[in-house]
């Protein structure tokens, strides 16, 4: 674009920003420019400002997330920096990391109509709209869905409609495809690049994926962790400037050893889940069931194993996780742990012995700060107050997280929140872990490094249950894969005879 006649549409100008109790800036002097329709990446480590830009170009910085502010942000020419986040909705949408964050109504077709009704747009063409949305993202029929009983996805997509239906000149997506599977993935960047093609709308995306959509992107802006601007340029002109952990995400290889770590540990069955059945009760409607879920689910999960549970979303991967930890109740069938039926189980007492990390980190913190977060993990273990805080360091420390333990832990990056609950579960060393998408919102070296310690907990006698899209991680450090699909396990193989089989299939 430098030396084109391409139009620019936003200007970030000599902006500076500390956040409101911080000491040190998001960044220091950041310039750069995005072009009318074009797709613009911006990437970097976790933790480095990226979400942060997006903030600022929609006014959230400083309106909303105070601040010391210095430099501007200009809107096709005009100084847009005091202007308040309601008023520049007609021209900027912004689809955030977690979509429940940004919901406001119960079902799907209220959510999408939302904003067109503080607009004032007729009911006809409301009505078109949603249609024609939920057409592009893939949901047709969805709406009359309750937005609580959608999956991590397909709310994701919910969130990207009810934006593409205010239709904004600028669309501002923060890892909107970080909770989807493969194909639905597919299907959105399908999405943005006909959005940004056909209707001349311009994209900035936040991604640490970029090579699932490298080829559509004419615009590449790079952080360091420090958050200092190492990339600003066409994507023709990036070629040598990223490492792997942007451009690029391995395969992976079968990790070795993995045969010989299924023959040694112990053939305890710690999870049986026998002929699980289980609908959501019509909204309104007490007595009756809608959709069924899951329709005679089968699995056992070993001691040590490292398990994956992969499928499409809304086949019932969230679903199954809810009736493990009693927060549903099954309609039919069984669910053994550790040998005793769920049911017998206290709850306090079954939290004691297995796990979970929520899909979205913010729905398990209840403290003001990292440090007291971690701590309350550690309130009732009967250690002494040195010990506790000397744990509580030490994983702190693991986690890259120490320079962050006097901050909130919702004013985290959605990176490093993944890392605090993550590292507040292990903290309690139970004998179960389940993991939602566990490397959700993370870069590359953070999801290794990540994974590496869910690894060395299984060699220490640790299960682990993982629920991912991402099958480069299943077949570097899963033991174990299970395929739901229509609500039922369609297939369970050890990993390499799994990936034997989608190669033959």
């Amino acid at each position: 674009m430098k030396g084109t006649k391409e139009k620019k549409i936003l200007e970030i100008q000599d902006v500076t920003y500390t956040y409101d109790g911080e000491r040190l800036p998001v960044w220091e002097h950041l310039s750069c420019c995005f072009f009318e329709g074009k797709i613009h990446a911006v990437s970097g480590p976790s933790g480095c400002g990226k979400s942060s830009i997006l903030s600022l170009i929609d006014g959230l910085i400083p309106h909303m997330y105070e601040g010391k502010l210095e430099g501007s942000v200009l809107l096709k020419g005009e100084d847009v920096t005091d202007m308040l986040p309601r008023y520049r909705c007609d021209q900027i949408g912004l689809v955030m990391q977690n979509p429940e964050s940004q919901f406001c109504t119960f079902t799907v077709e209220e959510e999408l109509a939302f904003g067109m009704e503080n607009r004032g747009l007729p009911e006809q063409e409301i009505r078109r709209r949603i249609q024609e949305a939920l057409s592009f993202v893939g949901l047709s029929g969805y709406e009359e869905m309750e937005l609580g009983q959608l999956s991590g996805g397909q709310k994701q997509k919910i969130a990207i409609a009810s934006i593409l239906v205010t239709k904004p000149e600028i669309l501002l997506l923060d890892e909107p495809t970080a909770n989807l599977d493969p194909e639905s993935r597919a299907q959105i960047f399908r999405l943005i690049i006909r959005i940004a093609r056909e209707e001349h709308m311009t994209v900035i995306i936040v991604e640490h994926n970029i090579s699932d959509i490298w080829d559509e992107v004419d615009w590449i802006i790079a952080l360091d962790r420090e958050g200092r601007k190492v990339a600003d340029c066409q994507k023709e002109d990036a070629g040598g400037i990223f490492g792997r952990e942007i451009l690029e995400v391995p395969a992976g290889e079968i990790r070795e050893g993995k045969k010989e770590d299924r023959k040694r540990r112990q053939e305890e069955i710690v999870l049986d889940i026998d002929h699980l059945s289980f609908s959501y009760p019509v909204p309104g409607k007490k007595n009756e069931k809608g959709k069924q879920i899951l329709d005679g689910f089968c699995m056992q999960v070993h001691r040590q194993d490292f398990l994956a549970i992969v499928g499409e979303n809304g086949v019932g991967k969230s679903t199954l996780m809810k009736l493990i930890f009693k927060v549903c109740r099954p309609d039919s069938g069984s669910i053994r742990v550790l040998g005793k039926n769920l049911d017998r189980y206290h709850t306090k007492k079954l939290y004691y012995l297995i796990g979970l990390v929520f899909q979205n980190p913010e729905n398990q913190f209840i403290r003001n700060t990292v440090w007291d977060e971690m701590m309350f993990s550690l309130k009732r273990t009967g250690e002494s107050q040195e010990d506790k805080e000397t744990r509580v360091q030490k994983m702190l420390e693991q986690f890259h997280l120490e320079k962050e333990k006097e901050k909130s832990p919702f004013a985290l990056s959605q990176g490093q929140k993944r890392r605090l609950s993550v590292a507040s579960m292990l903290l309690t060393n139970q004998e179960i872990l389940f993991l939602d998408e566990p490397t959700y919102g993370q870069d590359f070296e953070n999801r290794q490094e990540l994974m590496k310690d869910m690894q060395k907990l299984v060699e220490k006698g640790i299960t682990i249950v993982m629920i991912t899209h991402d099958l480069s991680l299943v077949r570097q450090y899963a033991t174990h894969v299970v395929e739901v699909e229509k609500g039922r396990a369609a297939v369970s193989l050890p990993t390499e005879e799994y990936f034997t089989y989608k190669l033959q299939k």
